[in-house]
């Protein structure tokens, strides 16, 4: 189970980073994708395999079409991959794990913490040799006078998981009032496509959350992100931060 999510997120994860290297081109190639009449820009599970229904009905086409566009060999390629690869993730994880451990609560947290070692290695020893992390352009961004917007404006391609999914302001607000919530959460940071940073685009998990006194005797919070672009260390950020990265963000599990 952990190693077929981890194969998911690998595609989605490589996918996202090459397509937001041209995301005028990118962009493109999405309007007309979804173009197509009957197709579903929306990931949720429930759109694929009703309550009930049989998951593998849409996994096996599914994956047999992912398998076709694997390796990809064009832009097109990719944007596709990503489309059924994140469609395909969301009803297994939803149908395979969620639903089938829903009484074994202790093997689904095993699941996902084999599924985060696997992600953990392979960044390291594939996504951030193939794609370098971009950790010193992040940080020239950060300053104390800016704000999280200004920092940072990244753009990460636009699939089925992008604005029709994006975390509800009510939803991010709930996260941002008990942050061990979002412990053992992924998400995918999908900016509106007309921002040009891509510094942190794709997926990223908060590992951490502290509470401190300020210097002026208020509250400090201070959240430890891992995210995809910048490899395996994490990064410190406050709570206006995680809040800027919420506002654009799709849950993967």
């Amino acid at each position: 189970m952990a190693q077929e999510l981890a194969r998911y997120l690998q595609m989605t994860a490589e996918d996202t980073e090459v397509l937001s290297q041209d995301p005028t081109r990118r962009d493109k190639i999405i309007a007309e994708l979804y173009k197509q009449p009957g197709l579903k820009p929306n990931c949720y599970a429930s759109q694929f395999v009703s309550p009930g229904g049989d998951p593998d009905a849409h996994l096996v086409p599914a994956n047999d079409e992912i398998a076709k566009l694997t390796p990809p060999k064009s832009f097109e390629d990719r944007v596709n991959r990503l489309h059924l690869a994140f469609a395909a993730m969301m009803v297994y994880n939803q149908y395979k794990v969620a639903y089938a451990l829903r009484d074994l609560p202790h093997l689904e947290l095993k699941v996902q913490a084999r599924r985060r070692e696997i992600m953990d290695e392979w960044r390291r020893d594939v996504f951030n040799v193939k794609f370098p992390p971009r950790r010193r352009g992040y940080e020239a961004s950060q300053t104390p006078s800016t704000s999280p917007t200004q920092a940072r404006d990244p753009t990460s391609p636009p699939s089925c998981h992008v604005s029709l999914q994006q975390v509800p302001d009510d939803e991010a607000l709930d996260f941002l009032a008990n942050p061990h919530t979002m412990i053992g959460k992924q998400f995918v940071h999908s900016p509106p496509a007309q921002r040009a940073d891509q510094e942190d685009s794709g997926v990223w998990e908060v590992i951490s959350y502290t509470v401190k006194k300020a210097d002026d005797g208020g509250i400090k919070h201070e959240y430890q992100v891992l995210l995809q672009a910048f490899g395996a260390d994490p990064v410190p950020m406050d709570k206006e931060e995680v809040r800027y990265l919420l506002q654009y963000s799709t849950p993967v599990m």
